[in-house]
């Protein structure tokens, strides 16, 4: 067992918002910067299963494992540095086991004004450390100023770098790799430096 794991959950209680492609893109990500991880998958859905497989289908396999969690392990000591927990939306149970094992919550959404006002709902529920990540941002877009300037009014951490739209992200986890430049490399040293300081 290692006492100093960060353990962060990727939460928000709309789905199709991006978590478990940035739970498994970051992992992948902190992998390439040295660090050991593992992907605890709490969606009964399986997605981030379902892309661990489809990785090792195609050749290509997740350098750091995921596993199947439910409310009673979701917490459960781990070997490895960082403990990326990959979480259902509206299953209020196994999120708030999720959000009571992590260090630091993520709250993963678009720039949407639907989901934003979502991950609003779900932040106002959460009594721990949290940031906004932003995907499926397109730069110079009316949507992604809204976004900032919702951020700004309502008082919200977020992380400096947002994740990019990229027709290539949508394939991923088909293909068993990310694209270049995916953002989550950054999303990792950001989350690196939190950590540390």
């Amino acid at each position: 067992m290692n006492t100093n794991t960060k353990t962060v959950a990727f939460v928000n209680l709309k789905g199709g918002v991006g978590k478990t492609t940035s739970a498994i893109g970051t992992a992948e990500a902190l992998t390439r910067l040295g660090r050991t991880v593992t992907v605890r998958d709490a969606d009964p859905s399986g997605a981030a299963t379902l892309w661990a497989h489809k990785a090792e289908s195609a050749g290509r396999p997740l350098p750091f494992p995921v596993e199947v969690v439910n409310r009673f392990t979701v917490a459960a000591p781990a070997e490895e540095e960082w403990v990326l927990i990959d979480t259902p939306p509206l299953q209020t149970d196994l999120v708030e086991a999720a959000v009571d094992a992590a260090d630091l919550v993520l709250l993963v959404t678009t720039t949407g004004p639907i989901d934003l006002e979502r991950m609003l709902e779900t932040i106002r529920q959460i009594n721990k450390p949290s940031s906004v990540l932003l995907t499926q941002t397109r730069y110079g877009t009316r949507s992604l100023r809204h976004a900032e300037e919702f951020l700004a009014e309502n008082g919200l951490a977020h992380c400096r770098e947002t994740i990019p739209y990229k027709e290539a992200m949508r394939l991923a986890s088909d293909e068993g790799r990310f694209p270049s430049a995916s953002g989550y490399g950054l999303i990792a040293r950001e989350l690196s430096d939190a950590f540390a300081a």
